[in-house]
């Protein structure tokens, strides 16, 4: 394991969907081919990787594809984008570019408390953080680099890797700064680990204010405390 190491987050990209809670069709097109990168951030580099395209059926989008990426110290942050490439004017020709469909930051610290899980995550879109479909993930955690599985791995570069195999998420039994917004972060619990709950934005920020208000009432209870 690398200096500053401190496991592998294993990503499986199982499908996503392009209804909201409404059952509204959210995407802005429904004829295109949509891939998920992925990155971890807050530790000495950003670690990256991405799923191979799928193209939508219906209102979905099906990749049922194995990440893994390097945890390094400080980790704080798991990007999740949902991507489709774009052309875009270059000196005197067009090239490939990427155009992220919509987003959402789920906690570190929040992922290696409830692994395994299986889940579905509310997407938001770059524009206003408006509703952008769902994701389904699964996520595990291991230490030792000899228990991962063969995935489209992410180098200790950052860069990921040229081949790869997908892998059913349900066959694993083992326990175990970048875009132009602000992308959502969304809480876990361990209640709500694999059983398919939605947490958004709103959720986020509710969860922060109580975190906020608890701290400020253990604050004043020491401070009467010590005058006593």
């Amino acid at each position: 394991m690398a200096s500053g190491t401190v496991g592998y987050l294993v990503i499986t990209a199982i499908e996503a969907s392009g209804k909201n809670k409404d059952e509204n069709y959210v995407w802005d097109s429904s004829d295109f081919e949509g891939y998920v990168k992925v990155e971890l951030r807050g530790g000495a580099r950003n670690i990256k990787v991405s799923t191979k395209k799928a193209g939508v059926q219906g209102t979905a989008i099906m990749w049922n594809e194995a990440m893994t990426l390097e945890v390094l110290e400080g980790a704080n942050e798991l990007r999740v984008m949902l991507c489709r490439d774009k052309l875009v004017q270059s000196g005197s020709g067009m090239k490939r570019g990427t155009s992220v469909i919509a987003a959402c930051g789920i906690f570190v610290s929040d992922i290696l408390d409830a692994v395994p899980i299986d889940k579905y995550f509310e997407l938001f879109k770059p524009s206003a953080g408006g509703e952008g479909g769902f994701i389904r993930l699964g996520l595990d955690f291991v230490k030792d680099p000899n228990d991962l599985p063969r995935t489209r791995d992410a180098l200790p570069n950052g860069l990921p890797a040229a081949g790869g195999a997908a892998q059913d998420s349900g066959s694993r039994k083992r326990k175990g700064r970048g875009a132009a917004w602000k992308v959502p972060l969304v809480l876990l619990s361990l209640a709500a680990a694999g059983a398919g709950g939605f947490f958004g934005w709103k959720h986020y920020q509710d969860n922060i204010k109580n975190k906020d208000s608890s701290s400020k009432k253990e604050s004043s209870s020491s401070n009467s405390k010590k005058k006593k």
